[in-house]
């Protein structure tokens, strides 16, 4: 048995692992934001839009109006596979 069979490649490892903790970190965000939107007696549906829109200006702010559009973009491709 070739010993290379047995080898992991780091980058996709290190990817993975950064997969999940972007997944939990958004599971941990989208849970607070549906517990204070219930709170609040607020449409999670309408929470959701002003934070996806919120999230773009800061995009915009720092990176750049072009930044905040390919974020969106992303976004909506993802939506319309």
């Amino acid at each position: 048995m070739s010993s290379a069979g047995n080898v992991i490649n780091l980058a996709d490892y290190r990817n993975a692992d950064t997969r999940e903790i972007i997944d939990d970190i958004s599971a941990r965000a989208f849970l607070y934001m549906r517990d204070e939107a219930e709170a609040e007696q607020v449409p999670m549906h309408a929470v959701i839009a002003e934070h996806l829109l919120g999230m773009a200006l800061v995009v915009q702010a720092v990176e750049g109006s072009n930044a905040a559009r390919d974020l969106l973009k992303s976004v909506a491709a993802k939506l319309n596979p």
